[in-house]
């Protein structure tokens, strides 16, 4: 769950660093960089525990540079930790994305490595093939058929010569008429490329200062296969806003609105396949399993489509229920999630055929699906996904109005106009005053029902994630069944309320009774809400998927402004799990 980056060619010190910045979301416990200014100079390195935005937009002037942000998987953040690690001769240094899993077995007796982060292993290792080894790309090779689990490597050498293999983790190729680059993830380089190349599985890739080979682990050497990708130019900006979480909030008005028109125009091919099954198996991890049963019930409500959600680190458990032709739909902000892509695989080999809604173009889950489609939100920089999950839900909104023989379209866009009056400062402020007269409180318990349950799963994970105050979410059935032990005077209880809901109004009263500071999320204040968050009374109830996402983002993010969170970076999370 790291970043890589690296970069050969004119210019490439300003390009490193902020392609590097680009890809904090992966990991931002540590960073650094390793350059060489010209052929034979030496290796030179830098690293920081402190945020990446504090070195400024450059590093010294440079011919070649790989660079990593790192979330910490083995071995605590430190500077010895911290990546690039070099050879102790200082003849290359190295970046790595994955985990090496069998790193304890490969360390017995080598007491170099002792108390070192699993990328130590691979520079031990890598030094010694070399030494016997006829050719550097063979000395990789080597050490990638040791090395347990999924894991992608750059290597820098003193000469200037930048080698690269992928196995598991993903790794892009881009390049302009004077540079390449390699990274993570299309973000870093989006602004100055617009032709990329994918690596395969088990490919390496080999950059001199001007030229560039692909090779397979058996050292064939293959053409490299440009693709022209047109991106919408990202704005990386917080347009004013004091964090990018409260910007990726405001915006979503504007992100249904696009995910609707991406929608709607190549979904006809899916939607025939569906109506053919006649079911749909939806997978995601964290917050995007919260979508999938938001989709799953809409899928449901509407259609009377068979869908099912079930978390991608347990689709095995589902073996005996689908099969050859049968559809699943995999939900990933990043594409790269690393549950969802062995979940894809363990469905396609019982035959099934993969569907996938993303937000990051030429993620490896869009490139293994035969049905992909784009989030369409724009880059989504804070860990918390807010604007990217009211989009996939607008999706789900829209298959089912499609498979229903319905567009979908000009409700969306009504949506979108009352979202743009509805997000505002005064919602804000409101919702503020309400994460105020709680904060205090050790515990917040979320209820909901229906289409309300996984919005409260939802806004039960932002609080969590965002200001680290326990927050736990409860289909309001299990209220009478354990759930209402917790409850006792002063705890505050979250209710969503759909309209003319007079069971949900029961809850309420039940646990008033008990003394709970209640926080009704609904269309309509009552007299049993200590609190009221308002949700727009829009012409289709089953919008309120959407809407109801929004109050808990906001809870979240005032919660954690209040606790002294940053809510886009909170400890121990990165935005893309592309570990297991």
């Amino acid at each position: 769950m790291c970043g890589i980056i690296a970069c050969v060619g004119e210019n490439v010190d300003r390009l490193a660093v902020e392609g590097l910045k680009r890809l904090e979301y992966r990991g931002y416990d540590s960073y650094g960089f390793a350059w060489v200014t010209g052929p034979d100079s030496a290796i030179q390195t830098r690293k920081s525990l402190e945020p990446l935005e504090d070195l400024g937009d450059r590093l010294p002037r440079c011919s070649a540079v790989i660079g990593h942000t790192r979330w910490a998987t083995h071995g605590n953040v430190s500077l010895e930790n911290c990546h690039p690690h070099s050879a102790q001769d200082n003849s290359f240094s190295l970046v790595h994305n994955g985990i090496v899993e069998n790193f304890q077995e490969l360390r017995k007796g080598d007491d170099a490595c002792a108390g070192k982060s699993d990328t130590a292993v691979i520079v031990q290792l890598l030094d010694v093939a070399l030494g016997v080894a006829a050719s550097r790309r063979e000395a990789l090779c080597e050490v990638l058929d040791k090395l347990g689990g999924r894991n992608t490597i750059l290597v820098l050498f003193s000469d200037g010569e930048i080698l690269a293999a992928r196995h598991g983790s993903p790794l892009l190729l881009g390049r302009t008429d004077s540079q390449y680059f390699l990274s993570s993830d299309l973000l870093s380089f989006v602004s100055y490329s617009s032709l990329y190349s994918p690596i395969p599985e088990r490919h390496l890739v080999q950059i001199q200062e001007k030229s560039i080979a692909l090779y397979d682990t058996s050292l064939r050497q293959f053409d490299i296969e440009w693709v022209e990708v047109e991106v919408p130019e990202a704005d990386f900006s917080k347009d004013g806003h004091p964090h990018y979480m409260l910007k990726e909030v405001m915006e979503q008005w504007q992100t249904v609105s696009r995910q609707a028109k991406s929608a709607s125009t190549d979904l006809d091919k899916f939607v025939m396949e569906l109506a053919q099954r006649g079911n749909l198996l939806l997978t995601g991890a964290g917050g995007a399993f919260y979508t999938c049963m938001q989709i799953a019930w809409l899928l449901r409500e509407v259609t009377g489509l068979k869908a099912l959600a079930v978390p991608a680190y347990e689709i095995d458990s589902l073996n005996a229920l689908y099969g050859q032709g049968d559809l699943v739909l995999a939900i990933s902000q990043s594409g790269e999630t690393a549950d969802t892509i062995r979940a894809v695989e363990r469905a396609a080999s019982w035959g099934m055929r993969v569907a996938s809604l993303v937000n990051m173009p030429m993620s490896t889950l869009a490139r293994v699906s035969e049905f992909s489609f784009a989030n369409d939100s724009g880059p989504e920089i804070c860990v918390l996904s807010t604007k990217s999950a009211t989009a996939q839900v607008t999706f789900g909104y829209i298959l089912a109005q499609r498979l229903n023989g319905q567009d979908g379209g000009a409700a969306i866009d009504q949506l979108s106009h009352n979202l743009s009056q509805y997000l505002g400062q005064a919602l804000s402020w409101k919702i503020r005053e309400v994460a105020m007269a709680v904060a205090s409180a050790p515990s917040i318990f979320i209820l909901g029902r229906g289409l309300f349950y996984p919005c409260a799963m939802v806004a039960a994970l932002n609080i969590k994630e965002a200001s680290y105050v326990h927050a736990e979410a409860f289909a309001a059935g299990e209220l009478k069944h354990g759930v209402i032990a917790l409850i006792e005077k002063g705890v505050p209880v979250m209710l969503y309320v759909d309209r003319d809901d007079s069971y949900m109004l029961n809850v309420a009263s039940e646990v008033k009774s008990r003394g709970a500071h209640i926080i009704g999320i609904a269309c309509e204040d009552n007299e049993l809400f200590d609190d009221f968050i308002p949700i727009p009374n829009l012409f289709d109830p089953l919008l309120a998927a959407i809407c109801g996402l929004i109050p808990g983002q906001f809870m979240a993010y005032h919660l954690g402004i209040h606790a002294g969170v940053n809510p886009d970076r909170p400890r121990n999370l990165a935005k893309s799990v592309t570990v297991q």
